[in-house]
């Protein structure tokens, strides 16, 4: 099995993508056993023309810039180093997203990673925390492991995972949560009039999801007052047709009641969506659409309320405790 784990930058420009900026990976030869090989690339940034916030707390920032290849190139030497190898894990599932990003970005060949463990979620399983991200730290922390790397470095966390996973079971990689629908409220709708709301354009986005999720999408404006409101879940119906999706969701005035706003997301040439957001008036095409919406699939915002990363103050030096 091969535990990796990568360190990126999101940036602060428009281009929806999070530039991997190290590549850190360990081998073991089966759950619960001894690292054997391990692997470790810094990769040059060179699509953000700025480092977001958690970038520029990486410990290794200096050796992404002045030691970094290519990412064409780490990834050709990954793939050499992993071989014959299917079976692949990471602490969270948002590393194995990024690479299959970074690759599309770069016209690579995707990596085959045909089993993938998400050892976030299992752990959490087998520690009786399901449905929670209890941080690496954190489980470093609790099961006494000296922390005498720096974390947020990606080799140093595969080392750690793979350290914190040796007390899990084949059951736990293969536990998945069941899903369960939660209940509708019947929420009211506010009837007082109220003049056609503007339609404010959000994007690029790599897919109609991350439109959806993004803080200016996920905060409404009531139609009357102007109190601005928050939004943390999406209705939406995964059958549109393609390069289309709509999403709708309900929002509270403290003055005027509940109304509705939507997100309307559209897939341009060069495969990137765009999205206008509005309030809508109630008409019965409007509630028609939200009332059979409202049935099918619903979105968790990446950044919904509760999700905010932490940050961990220890011995002199800020921590940040990440669920990745």
């Amino acid at each position: 099995m091969i535990i990796l784990d990568l360190e990126w930058n999101r940036g602060y420009d428009k281009k929806p993508i999070d530039e991997i900026l190290q590549i850190g990976a360990v081998k073991i030869d089966r759950l619960g056993g001894p690292i054997v090989d391990s692997f470790n690339a810094y990769i040059k940034p060179v699509i953000h023309a700025k480092m977001d916030v958690g970038a520029r707390k990486l410990p290794q920032l200096d050796d992404y810039r002045e030691l970094g290849t290519t990412f064409p190139r780490a990834m050709k030497a990954f793939r050499a180093w992993c071989g014959e190898e299917t079976e692949f894990a990471s602490w969270g599932g948002d590393d194995r997203r990024a690479i299959e990003q970074n690759c599309k970005y770069y016209r690579l060949p995707i990596l085959e990673m045909p089993t993938f463990h998400d050892l976030q979620r299992a752990y959490c399983h087998a520690v009786g925390a399901d449905g929670q991200q209890v941080a690496l730290w954190r489980a470093v922390d609790y099961h006494g492991i000296p922390d005498i790397y720096d974390y947020h470095d990606a080799l140093c966390d595969a080392m750690y995972t793979a350290l914190v996973c040796r007390c899990l079971l084949p059951e736990d990689l293969a536990w998945k949560p069941v899903k369960v629908k939660r209940g509708r409220r019947n929420i009211t709708f506010s009837s007082q009039p109220f003049p056609k709301q503007p339609r404010r354009r959000i994007g690029p986005f790599a897919s109609a999801a991350d439109g959806a999720s993004d803080r200016a999408a996920r905060k409404p404006v009531c139609p009357l007052c102007g109190e601005v409101s928050s939004v943390s879940r999406w209705s939406y119906d995964s059958k549109c047709k393609p390069g289309q999706q709509v999403y709708y969701a309900p929002f509270r005035c403290d003055n005027h009641g509940y109304f509705l706003t939507r997100i309307t997301m559209s897939q341009g040439e060069d495969g990137q969506w765009w999205g206008r957001v509005t309030v809508p008036s109630l008409s019965e095409e409007t509630v028609r659409q939200y009332t059979h919406i409202q049935r099918c699939e619903e979105l968790v915002c990446k950044a919904a309320p509760g999700t905010r990363r932490r940050r961990r103050h220890r011995r002199g030096k800020n921590k940040k405790a990440t669920e990745e």
